[in-house]
């Protein structure tokens, strides 16, 4: 007999009895679920409808853990993170502190008032004052604190911030620079004369002399984008902090803990009810275009829980003062109007 014929014969006999055994199935292709969940279309047709009365690009992630359901908006794409890049300091400090690196009890002198810049309240006390690490992240998070901020960063190191955000599985959220270097980068002063600029001297800057450079060195800002990461990852980020796999039991509740005590309220949760819980951080930036962010974990009854990461920009460098406050106005309301239609779907109508 024939080898080939013999070895052909053979090979269609094994592949009718793998088709019998396996069923009517095995014949085609078999559509696998989706790892990120089921996909909430209705919802992401009301978030559009939402958006396109809004000015500026948007981003947004949305997931609601228990249901493995999910809604996004340009998720993947790359934003600048403004203040929301606290939470990747304030995950990679509870770690260094688990594992010995850091102190969460220890305690610093606070000086060099001068040299911080935007958000916070250290800035406005005394030199001398000696708050605890943990005092500095719990101010980070709940005011903002640049001047917190950066003391931590330079302990943790950035290069420990991202490496811990890859082991999270974040390829392209980032902390390039603290905020003191990130507003003077936005602002376009990123020569080695600015390197020492204090507040005082910021305010006497008549920038509208230095022109065109100003101008470039925010173009480039722009697009180098420090300190940037996609809606999607931050969501990611945020629940694997709630799952417990960003940290272990103990810094996990108290990074939450800490989370849930913001106080700048006017986006996510501004039109919620007021005894739902919101675990959240928010960014903003002036210059060189308006930068209106918020991400955070939003508890449900029945102790259910949504992520939801918004990121918005402008996208004209050179608005006016009034115009800059009336777009950062507006985005905020839009954030807010996010926010309550993400939580009204998923307690009324998406439970349908």
């Amino acid at each position: 007999m024939d080898v080939k014929r013999c070895y052909s014969t053979v090979s269609r006999l094994l592949l009718l009895a793998f088709l019998c055994l396996a069923g009517p199935s095995a014949g085609r292709l078999v559509a696998q679920p989706n790892p990120m969940g089921t996909r909430a279309a209705a919802l992401e047709q009301k978030l559009q409808a939402i958006l396109a009365k809004s000015s500026g690009v948007w981003g947004i992630s949305v997931r609601y853990v228990e249901r493995n359901e999910f809604a996004e908006i340009n998720a993947e794409q790359r934003f600048q993170m403004a203040s929301v890049f606290k939470i990747p300091v304030l995950v990679e400090l509870y770690n260094q502190a688990k594992e010995g690196k850091i102190s969460l009890d220890e305690r610093v002198e606070w000086r060099d008032t001068p040299l911080y810049f935007g958000s916070g309240i250290l800035v406005n006390l005394d030199p001398g004052l000696r708050p605890s690490i943990r005092d500095l992240a719990t101010l980070m998070v709940i005011v903002s604190d640049n001047a917190a901020t950066d003391q931590l960063c330079r302990r943790l190191g950035f290069d420990r911030i991202n490496a811990r955000m890859r082991e999270l599985g974040l390829e392209h959220t980032r902390v390039d620079v603290g905020t003191r270097d990130l507003i003077l980068r936005a602002l376009g002063l990123t020569g080695e004369q600015y390197r020492d600029l204090t507040v005082e001297q910021l305010n006497k800057l008549d920038r509208s002399k230095l022109g065109s450079e100003i101008k470039e060195n925010q173009k480039r800002f722009l697009d180098q984008c420090p300190n940037c990461g996609t809606p999607g990852e931050v969501t990611t980020l945020l629940e694997r902090l709630l799952a417990g796999r960003a940290a272990d039991k103990d810094s996990t509740s108290e990074m939450l803990k800490i989370l849930s005590n913001q106080q700048f309220n006017e986006r996510l949760p501004r039109w919620l009810p007021y005894d739902v819980r919101v675990d959240h951080k928010t960014g903003t930036l002036l210059e060189p275009v308006w930068v209106v962010n918020d991400a955070g974990i939003i508890y449900l009854p029945g102790d259910k829980h949504i992520v939801i990461s918004v990121f918005s920009r402008g996208t004209q460098m050179d608005l006016s003062s009034a115009e800059t406050k009336a777009a950062i106005s507006g985005a905020e309301e839009r954030i807010a109007e996010l926010g309550k239609l993400v939580f009204d779907y998923f307690t009324t109508v998406g439970m349908q």
